[in-house]
C-alpha cells in the first residue's frame, strides 16, 4: 500500500468529532506527565503512571484526587503537599475538560 493510501485509510477511520476528542485526551495525558514529572523535580522517570481510563471512571473528585496522590504517595513525591494540591486541583479543571 502506498504510504499516500495508507494515510487516507488512517485519516478516515475516526471522524471529525472522534478525532477532536482524542486530541484532547492525548494533550490531557501529556500534560499529567509534565505535570507528574515537575513534581518528582524534573525527573520522568518517577514510577507513577496513572492510567486516565481508571481516573475517568471514578464517580466523585475526591476518589479522583485519592486515586492520584495515593500514586504519587507510593512513589515517594518529592514534592510539597501545596504544590500536590495545586496540580490535583489544575488535573481535576483539566478532566473537566472531557
Amino acid at each position: 500500500m502506498l504510504q499516500e493510501e495508507r494515510s487516507r485509510v488512517l485519516t478516515m477511520k475516526y471522524g471529525k468529532q472522534q478525532m477532536v476528542l482524542i486530541r484532547k485526551r492525548m494533550k490531557i495525558e501529556n500534560w499529567i506527565d509534565v505535570e507528574v514529572a515537575k513534581l518528582f523535580n524534573g525527573n520522568e522517570d518517577n514510577g507513577v503512571d496513572i492510567d486516565l481510563d481508571t481516573l475517568l471512571s471514578l464517580d466523585t473528585v475526591p476518589a479522583k484526587r485519592k486515586f492520584v496522590f495515593d500514586h504519587l504517595q507510593r512513589s515517594h513525591c518529592p514534592a510539597s503537599m501545596d504544590k500536590i494540591t495545586m496540580f490535583l486541583d489544575e488535573m481535576i479543571d483539566q478532566l473537566k475538560t472531557l
